[in-house]
């Protein structure tokens, strides 16, 4: 399974010293064998087909078997297998994050578990201590074995949901099928096998301790609830005269808020120039980092995304020249381009043949092997462009999604992948708002849509629902939205 991000090929691994290494048991390792059914994004009122693929496990304390998400996404169907044992076990998934690619499964036999070893977690390794990595990597279906140094720790992008997070990067061979499998040093969990960077040379990326304890901790009320975001931009007070011009010379560090996004946690407690100093009483360097450990530094997204979704963020900041300590709870906060896996099915809504549906990067990833160049330039406008600063304060975006052609919507064939922004003259907030609006819409004598290129699509209202139905019988559509909608109205 291959993915990437932002011009930088990241692919999940989806299907020395002269003294004697530890030599790791196998025993902990399962094979995970998945069916799957993926939704069709770009016609989601159905899914891709049945497909099978093979990943990596390893048994934890408490008999629990960690790996990857993007190995059990859309699953249908998951066995596990020992090594040099022929029967497989039926496994389910517990709980899964997509945020941060990790998902634990439970197999009910307890007959799978004899034989079997438990890993125990450890520690983040340091900089150029050996690892080595087990799974079933493509090449043979036995057992792999291999072995390298860790060459950098640092905020990665996690090729499953574009989130950065805190990822080690290894030089020992990962190959599709790795992902899952465990990363050990002196036989303690040092990491999963997530991804590696098809652009080099032996660049592969584990998931490390931190986020793996972050996932459990997480989990404890037995919910996942993801890993929080603040909701702001910020830029670096490297530059002297900008310094001066924000009253910071009296202190050493710092970074500049630019931009606030609406319905963050920090959008009722932060301004636009208010400059952070320091979180959770660590202080902040002027290029955004932070002593991490010993003469490492990490960016400053580190100290937040180890919290809790609930949790009190304290920030010391200067504010208009004045010093402030100012505290706020984290909570759960969806941007406006909804991010991977933001719901089971994605929403739909077909009306005379126009089909709608929400912005998310789900969506996006239809367009395939680099999707952020190949998805139109309105969609990634809200992304990575100025859009993503929401100024109308939208909770999400609707997208004509496409045209089911019909004489009622002759002339508008071509009029696909915009964003709409208006239903008779009322502007659009979301998804819910959007459908809301478009059956009160059917009281006039026309629907009229506007486009983001204000281009507008008058549908007459008159037997619309009769013809929606027989464009949906001649394109074997079942019905013009998902239960999910037909939930909104009773």
């Amino acid at each position: 399974m291959g993915a990437f991000f932002w011009g930088t090929r990241l692919v999940c691994a989806w299907a020395g010293e002269a003294h004697v290494p530890v030599v790791p048991s196998t025993d902990a390792v399962v094979k995970v064998f998945v069916t799957s059914n993926s939704i069709d994004y770009y016609r989601p009122w159905q899914s891709k087909g049945i497909a099978s693929a093979v990943g990596s496990g390893v048994i934890l304390p408490g008999h629990k078997i960690l790996t990857n998400a993007h190995v059990v996404a859309d699953h249908t169907f998951i066995q596990v297998k020992k090594e040099a044992d022929p029967k497989k076990y039926t496994a389910r998934v517990e709980a899964i994050g997509y945020d941060c690619d990790l998902a634990l499964l439970s197999v009910q036999d307890p007959a799978f578990f004899e034989g079997t070893r438990e890993i125990k977690i450890g520690d983040l390794p340091q900089l150029q201590d050996k690892v080595m990595v087990i799974g079933y990597p493509t090449g043979g279906s036995k057992v792999s074995i291999t072995e390298g140094v860790v060459s950098r720790i640092e905020l990665t992008s996690y090729a499953q949901s574009s989130r950065q997070l805190l990822a080690v990067q290894i030089d020992a061979a990962i190959n599709p099928g790795n992902s899952g499998g465990p990363v050990l040093k002196d036989n303690k969990l040092v990491g999963i096998a997530m991804q590696v960077l098809t652009a080099g040379q032996n660049i592969g990326y584990i998931i490390p301790v931190p986020i793996i304890r972050h996932f459990f901790k997480d989990l404890e009320d037995g919910r996942y609830d993801g890993f929080p975001l603040v909701g702001i931009e910020y830029v670096n007070t490297e530059n002297k005269a900008l310094r001066e011009y924000y009253r910071l010379v009296d202190h050493e560090g710092g970074v500049l808020i630019t931009n606030i996004l609406p319905f963050s946690p920090a959008s009722s407690f932060l301004r636009k120039d208010d400059v952070i100093l320091g979180i959770n009483g660590i202080d902040i360097a002027r290029d955004g980092t932070f002593v991490f450990r010993d003469k490492e530094r990490l960016g400053l997204s580190y100290l937040i995304t180890q919290m809790q979704q609930g949790e009190v963020l304290t920030l010391r900041i200067v504010r208009d020249g004045a010093l402030k300590d100012i505290s706020f709870p984290l909570r759960p906060f969806t941007p406006l381009v909804l991010p991977t896996k933001a719901f089971d099915q994605p929403p739909y809504y077909i009306f005379g043949g126009l089909v709608f549906t929400v912005l998310s990067v789900d969506l996006l990833k239809s367009w395939g092997n680099r999707w952020w160049e190949k998805a139109p330039a309105d969609f990634m406008y809200y992304l990575v462009g100025t859009g993503r600063l929401n100024e109308e304060q939208n909770e999400n975006l609707v997208v004509l999604l496409n045209v089911l052609p019909d004489d009622i919507n002759v002339g508008y064939h071509r009029y696909r992948n915009r964003i709409i922004t208006r239903v008779n003259g009322h502007a659009v907030r979301s998804f819910k708002d959007f459908v809301f609006q478009l059956r009160e819409a059917k009281q006039s004598a026309y629907t009229i849509l506007e486009t983001r290129q204000h281009q507008r699509l008058i549908i007459p209202n008159e037997g619309v629902d009769a013809v929606t139905r027989q464009i949906l019988r001649r394109n074997n559509i079942a019905r013009p939205f998902p239960e999910t909608i037909a939930r909104w109205f009773r």
